[in-house]
């Protein structure tokens, strides 16, 4: 099912069998955010599934990039240019996290490098009403 290969970005979208989460689990950054996650949860008596998940999404998500910035190597060209345009979050339980730093992270330690990070724009978080960075991720992969 296609499902199951999207990147994962919220709970509804979580499979018992999903294993991404291992591919970032060394990656200090992450892990420190998905325990502030945790922590701010059990802080704030939140047991809905939804919230049970919150911490495991943060690290599905990224370790789901990870993926696919790994398989990207193989079809890209040495000197590729890739960009993304990431938001920063505050929707899990107000924590901030800040996806294009840790996305940079993530694909310089698959070997990219990073060309750049800019503000992209700025949009709406839903659960402060705070307006949030958009940010392009700009990384150039070297070739073998």
């Amino acid at each position: 099912m296609l499902k199951r290969e999207l990147v994962r970005s919220n709970a509804r979208g979580v499979y018992k069998g999903d294993k991404d989460d291992v591919m970032v689990s060394e990656h200090a950054e992450i892990e420190r955010v998905a325990r502030e996650v945790e922590r701010r949860r059990v802080e704030l008596g939140k047991t809905s599934g939804f919230e049970r998940l919150s911490a495991r999404v943060t690290k599905l998500y990224f370790g789901r990039m990870a993926r696919h910035l790994a398989n990207l190597r193989a079809i890209l060209r040495p000197g590729a240019c890739i960009a993304y345009v990431v938001g920063d979050q505050a929707s899990y339980l107000r924590i901030i996290v800040q996806t294009g730093q840790l996305l940079a992270d993530i694909a310089q330690s698959l070997g990219y490098t990073l060309e750049s990070i800019d503000l992209f724009g700025t949009r709406l978080a839903t659960a402060t009403g705070d307006l949030l960075p958009e940010k392009v991720v700009v990384m150039r992969w070297p070739g073998v």
